[in-house]
This record gives C-alpha cells, sequence and structure tokens, in this order.
C-alpha cells in the first residue's frame, strides 16, 4: 500500500494550485458564486449534477466542471506532476524493496496482514482516483472525462507498482492485490454513475498502535507498512438514506462506519530480529499472528461538519472527509470494548 506517493500527489497538486494564483481572499468566494449562478449551462455543468451524496462538492479553484474539455495551463502541470510521481515512487522503491531484483513472478498474497493490505489498496487506489479526477478538472478536462480517465489513471499508478513487484526478488506480482486496486477504482468510478453508491465512503486512519496500547507490526520500517495502527472504515452516510419523514432526526454531519483492524501484527516467517508472542494473539494465517477486530463507530461528515471559507479550504475539507476522526466506538474482537474516542481507550 503506496500511502506515501498519495500523500506527495496530494500536497504537490496543493501547491501547484496555490502557485497559480487562485484568488483564495473571501471576496472571491462571491465572485466564483456569481459564475456558478449565472447562466453558463452551455459552459459547466449545472450545480445540481456536482453532488456527492446530496452534498455540495467543489474543485480547488471554486468553479463547476466544464460541459466540453477546454484545456488550459494546469494540464500541463498536472502531466509533469504525475510523471514526477512515477519517477520519485520508481527511484525510491528501487532503492528499498526493489533493490533485489529478479524474474518476472506471481505471488498469491491474500492471507498478508490477515486482510489489512487488500483493504489498503482498494483505498489507494480510490484515492489515487480522485486526486487524479480532481486535477483533470481543474486542468479543463470536461466533468465526464475526468472522472473516466482519473480512475484510469489512479489504477495504472497502482498497476505500475505491482508490476513493479513482480520483478521485486522477494515480492511477486499479487493478483489478489491488482483485484484490490481494480475494486478502488472501479468503485470511483461507480459513484460517478450510480449516485446512490456516493452514501458509501471508503476512509482511513493511521494511529500508531503504541498511542492506543497496542503493540506495532513486527517488522516495520514505516507508517506506509505498520498494519497494526492502520484502520480501514466504510462510512455510511444514515441521514441522505433516512426517507423524508425521518431525515429531521438525524444530523447531516453525523454518519455511522464499519470499520477492519488487525492489530499486534507479527510476521513468523522470518523473525530475524525480532520475536512474537503467540500467547498475546488469537489468530494465525498463514505465517502471521494477528488480533482481528471489527468496529461501529460514529462519523463525522466534515463537508457539514466544518465551516465554509475560501474555495480551496472547502476542497481541503473535502478531501480531509477521506479520512476517518476519532469517535464514539464498539471493537468487537478477543473481548468487546466501548470506547469515547476510537481507538483510544480512557479509565475513569
Amino acid at each position: 500500500m503506496n500511502y506515501k506517493s498519495l500523500i506527495i500527489l496530494f500536497f504537490v497538486i496543493l501547491i501547484q494550485i496555490i502557485t497559480l494564483r487562485f484568488d483564495l481572499q473571501a471576496d472571491s468566494i462571491t465572485q466564483k458564486d456569481s459564475i456558478q449562478t449565472a447562466d453558463t449551462t452551455s459552459i459547466y455543468i449545472p450545480v445540481e449534477d456536482f453532488m456527492y451524496s446530496d452534498h455540495k462538492r467543489v474543485t480547488m479553484s471554486g468553479t463547476l466542471p466544464l460541459l466540453k474539455t477546454d484545456l488550459n495551463t494546469n494540464a500541463w502541470i498536472v502531466g509533469g506532476v504525475y510523471t514526477g510521481i512515477f519517477a520519485a515512487q520508481h527511484i525510491w522503491q528501487k532503492s528499498t524493496i526493489w533493490d533485489e531484483t529478479g524474474e518476472f513472478t506471481f505471488a498469491d498474497d491474500l492471507d498478508y496482514a490477515l486482510g489489512a493490505d487488500k483493504y489498503g489498496h482498494a483505498f489507494a487506489a480510490y484515492l489515487a482516483s480522485y486526486m487524479m479526477t480532481e486535477a483533470l478538472a481543474e486542468s479543463g478536462v470536461e466533468c465526464e472525462n475526468a472522472n473516466i480517465y482519473g480512475a484510469g489513471l489512479g489504477l495504472m499508478f497502482q498497476t505500475y507498482i505491482e508490476l513493479i513487484d513482480g520483478f521485486g526478488e522477494n515480492w511477486g506480482f499479487s493478483k489478489s492485490d491488482m483485484y484490490s486496486n481494480i475494486t478502488g477504482s472501479g468503485f470511483f468510478l461507480a459513484q460517478h454513475y450510480f449516485p446512490f453508491l456516493q452514501n458509501f465512503t471508503p476512509k482511513f486512519m493511521y494511529i500508531p498502535a503504541p498511542w492506543h496500547g497496542e503493540l506495532k507490526r513486527r517488522p516495520s520500517t514505516n507508517f506506509n507498512d505498520d498494519y497494526s495502527s492502520h484502520t480501514m472504515w466504510l462510512s455510511v452516510d444514515v441521514h441522505n438514506l433516512l426517507p423524508t419523514g425521518l431525515k429531521d432526526y438525524w444530523p447531516s454531519w453525523l454518519e455511522l462506519s464499519f470499520g477492519y483492524a488487525v492489530r499486534n501484527l507479527c510476521d513468523t516467517l522470518n523473525p530475524d530480529s525480532y520475536t512474537c508472542e503467540p500467547c498475546s494473539f488469537d489468530k494465525e494465517q498463514e505465517g502471521y499472528w494477528g488480533s482481528p477486530r471489527f468496529i461501529i463507530a460514529l462519523d463525522y461528515n466534515l463537508v457539514d461538519l466544518l465551516p465554509d471559507g475560501p474555495p480551496l479550504w472547502m476542497w481541503i475539507r473535502q478531501t480531509l472527509n477521506h479520512m476517518k476522526m476519532p469517535s464514539p466506538a464498539v471493537e468487537f474482537g478477543p473481548t468487546t470494548k466501548f470506547y469515547i474516542l476510537y481507538p483510544f481507550q480512557f479509565n475513569f
């Protein structure tokens, strides 16, 4: 799972947009709104068509996506950023996990990290597709094509990494990873064509395991492979799913999330510089000890919860809504635990 590349992609595109001198002053909001509410149907998609789960979507610059492609200066920058991310990812992994290569091989690692890795691949592909779609829309690509090409570029990025893994001496091309990548990008694109699916948002949480009394994955070199500190979520927009007569009884910013985590992971195949303690865990599968956890939690829709502001802030708020924040939860694992702010356990 390649969170590092996604984080780099996010901030590089963000800096790119800022350096292109988008007007982020408060008076620009009025100007942008006047553009969106004016008679611009021949240029922009209608406001009511640019929604996500009944919530208004925004672009980085605050303008609506185009009905017809009209590329601007951003297109060159986005292309350069995308190519640069490919190169940076290759150089970084070539000096680390790809430093020993061999013949192309396939590796079926469906049980790797007790399944946490598979959701990770799906989420990475989903988020990469979202980021590329946003960048393409900002470059002047018309709305539908931005979604199609964005999903394709997100999947292409993940596929490239998987192909190079196929030549790794200690790795291999994982079909299950590839299926997860396709699922993530495919679900993102399906949300465009089937708006009902927008009521279900993949989310991710990373909080170092020692912060909440658990063990990091062993071995682990960085947050990218510390699956014991990851929690994977699917958030449900309850308010939007309720019948009209019941919507007033459920706040639009309050959602439900269903999570999965594997705590205290330990690889038992090559324990050279660490020791596993099976008595601490409750499951062993294909060389991995770990404690699977299923969680039901309250969640926050940041688009509704956080205040409005300049267009770029509203886009950041929209993007951050793919991250799960600590909240009240019930965890089902070796024991059932109740949390005021998951995953932190407070003793009174």
